[in-house]
Order: structure tokens, then sequence, then C-alpha cells
């Protein structure tokens, strides 16, 4: 017969409190009832675990031995019962992948709204491309990721955040040759017309790179040089002129104070985005931490959505040069 629970239980209260009758008052049976699940465990054991007395009772060898034992069991017992409701009520600790073209931007924010958070949520970072961290989060060794849509995995649960809109970016020169209008525009027909080449992606592995090549096909382009390890490089590049990139927009504000030669122009409208979400196993489904993880990364990335909008509208340090058209009508 094995041990219960119940058992183990009883055997406690009996222990704590010296005497059936308060134990059975504790635990709120019959002291005949307990008297039977305590046999039970003795039967089980092998020996007594109480020796009676007449002023209550006492552990045996084996009842201290099984004290103890009974005492480590019932603390897991309880940390197992109350998993949930912890989990609910935080800390939480959750591993949280994030796109590696997107983390460097996106990171400190979230952590920054995450310590207001209630449950606070303390989050190990883990950077890589969409396809990896899909990967570990099916494998479960991730708690949830934000990637970009659509994943399309019935395992998974998908959360939209926000979108993330790309800009041409480049040095002052390259971008006035191509734009001309007055506005921080671009048109599919400038584009279409000018030679906008070379064009500058990251590696082939990235996610980022093939959307980047989608929105570009209608472009003329001289060559394209694929290879580049971050938006960061790319930007550095670009801004001292060796080409022009698209840049999402969460990067724009953080590589223009890095780069300040750097420049934007805004596609025009449809705009090619990519629509980031928050992505979680089903078991995961409705617990706090969830809302709040997703709640801290729609407003940084909202936040740095909006400062995008400032960089494209300002000048370089030494000035955005007009458009040869509009230089003559000057």
């Amino acid at each position: 017969m094995p041990v219960t629970l119940r058992q183990l239980r009883y055997f406690r209260a009996l222990a704590e409190h010296g005497s059936f009758s308060r134990a059975a008052e504790k635990v709120h049976i019959s002291q005949p009832a307990l008297s039977i699940q305590i046999r039970e465990l003795e039967t089980t054991l092998g020996g007594l675990v109480v020796e009676r007395e007449s002023r209550g009772v006492v552990l045996t060898r084996l009842g201290r031995d099984a004290f103890e034992q009974t005492i480590r069991i019932l603390d897991e017992t309880t940390l197992l019962e109350t998993l949930g409701t912890r989990l609910e009520n935080g800390p939480v600790q959750v591993s949280v992948g994030v796109l590696s073209t997107l983390a460097p931007y996106l990171v400190p924010g979230v952590m920054e709204r995450l310590k207001k958070a209630s449950p606070r949520v303390d989050i190990n970072i883990v950077e890589s491309s969409g396809e990896t961290l899909t990967a570990e989060l099916v494998a479960g060794r991730l708690d949830a990721a934000v990637v970009s849509h659509p994943m399309s995995l019935l395992e998974l649960c998908e959360r939209i955040l926000f979108e993330d809109r790309f800009l041409l970016a480049g040095h002052a020169e390259r971008l006035a040759s191509i734009r001309r209008n007055a506005d921080d525009t671009v048109s599919p027909a400038e584009l279409a017309r000018a030679d906008v080449g070379p064009l500058l992606t990251l590696d082939d592995s990235d996610c980022l790179a093939a959307q980047t090549m989608g929105a570009c096909l209608t472009w003329r382009i001289r060559e394209v040089r694929r290879g580049a390890g971050s938006l960061a490089t790319l930007s550095r590049l670009v801004a001292q002129g060796a080409g022009l990139t698209l840049l999402p927009e969460t990067a724009a504000a953080a590589e223009r104070a890095a780069s300040p030669d750097l420049c934007f122009l805004r596609l025009a409208t449809p705009q090619p985005a990519r629509r980031l979400v928050l992505v979680h196993r089903t078991a995961a489904q409705g617990q706090r931490w969830i809302d709040s993880l997703a709640e801290a990364v729609t407003e940084t990335g909202q936040a740095l959505v909006s400062e995008a909008a400032a960089a494209v509208r300002s000048p370089p340090a030494r000035g955005l040069a007009k458009p040869e058209s509009l230089a003559e009508a000057a």
C-alpha cells in the first residue's frame, strides 16, 4: 500500500501536536479516523512511528526519520500546489527571444517598463533569427519570443504588438539624387527611375534581408551587397556613402545618433513593414506575465517609431542636399 499525502498530513499534525485528539481537531476529522490513517502508514513503513503514553504520543526512531522526510515532502507539495499562483503574482522569471535586428533597440525600454509591472517580470534575453527563436520556443527552451508575423504554428499563440515600417537610409547626397519632391517621401515611380544601387543588406540567413529584397523588387538596383552582420554595420556603411539600405523605424533614432550623416526617406504608401508579434506556448495563455510583457514591448516599440519620425524630419549636421530640380527653382 503506497504512502498517501493524506497520511503524511495527518502524521505531521500528530507529531506537531503530540496527541491524537488535538491532531484530529487540527485536521478536522474524528480521532478514530486519524488513528486508522496512522496505523495504515505504520503498516506501509514497517514499524511504529509513535509510542502512546498517558500524556500523549512521542515519536519513535522510525517516526523521527519519517517526520523529517514528511516535512520535506509536504513543503515541496505546497510549492507545487501554489506554482500557478506564484507565476501569476510574481516575480516571474522567463526566457524571451527577440529578433537580433530588434533587440538592441527594444530590450532596454522593455526592461525599464517591466520593473514597474505587476507582477514583476524578470526576463533573460536570447537574440537570434526568427527561425531559430521559433524552434527554441517549440522545443520549450524559451517561454516567449518577439518575431515577425506570421508564424502560423498550431502549438503557438500569437499576439500582434506593433508595425515596424522600413525607411530608405543612406547619405544625404545619395537620397537627394532619388527624391524629386520637397517632402521626406519617395514614390515608387522615383525609385523605379533612379539607379539606387548598390543596395546593402544583411546576410541571407536573416529574415530582414529577405524582407528588404522583397520590398525592392521594382527598383533599379545596380548591385546587391549581402553579408553585413548587424544593422549598426549597415548604417555606418551607407552613412559613409557606400550605398543604400532599408532600416526598420525601431533602429532609426539610435543609428542616426551613432552616425550623424545617416539620413532617411520614407517610402510612399503602401509602406513596406514587418509586423511584430509576441508568440508563446499555449500553456502560458492567460497568465498575467504575458500581458505585462506584451504591453511593455508594444509601448517601447511605439516610442521607437515616434522617435523615428523625428529622425526622418531632422537634417544631418551638414544639412540635407536639395534635389537638383529644387535647387534650380530656388
